[in-house]
Formats: C-alpha cells, sequence, structure tokens
C-alpha cells in the first residue's frame, strides 16, 4: 500500500485502487468495468450516494468483480458510477 492507495488484482487485471475507509460501499468507474467486460445489474440504482465534493450521484448499477490481494481472492461487489474521480474505489465494506 503506497498512502492511500493499495496495487490489486480485479479479474486477473493489476489496478491501483484508492482505498477510502470514509466510503460506505465499493465503486468502480463505469469505463474501468466496461474494459473488464462486466455485466451491470439494475438494482443499485435507488441508492443515493455522497460524493467527496458534498454532492449526491445515483448510481447506474451494480457489478460482481473477483478481487486479490495477497494472493487471496473472493468476489465482492460494486457500485457503478458513469463519473469517477478513480476507476476503483475500495470502500470501508471491503
Amino acid at each position: 500500500m503506497t498512502g492511500n492507495q493499495l496495487d490489486v488484482i480485479i479479474d486477473k487485471k493489476p489496478i491501483r485502487a484508492l482505498v477510502d475507509s470514509g466510503a460506505s460501499f465499493s465503486v468502480i468507474s463505469d469505463k474501468y468495468r466496461r474494459f473488464l467486460k462486466k455485466v451491470l445489474f439494475a438494482d443499485a440504482k435507488s441508492v443515493m450516494l455522497k460524493v467527496a465534493d458534498g454532492n449526491f450521484v445515483r448510481p447506474i448499477g451494480k457489478c460482481v468483480l473477483r478481487v486479490r490481494i495477497n494472493n487471496r481472492e473472493l468476489p465482492f461487489e460494486f457500485i457503478v458510477l458513469s463519473h469517477c474521480s478513480h476507476d476503483v474505489i475500495l470502500g470501508w465494506d471491503f
């Protein structure tokens, strides 16, 4: 871990994720979800998230990704945002 970023493997692709212990959910950008070719489930649209700048955003859905850290791989649910400051944000649910 470097500062508040962590190198992880998501669906066999390495990426540096932002670790945000103040985030209630783990988040992935829609751009990165499409890059991974993951299915988008629409059942997260009823949630409103307050983001770091104080604004509220509505997710476009959620997806399940296989996350590997220190040789341990597990499936995790991510909220998908159309616009996100980082491709992957790991929240306290992680």
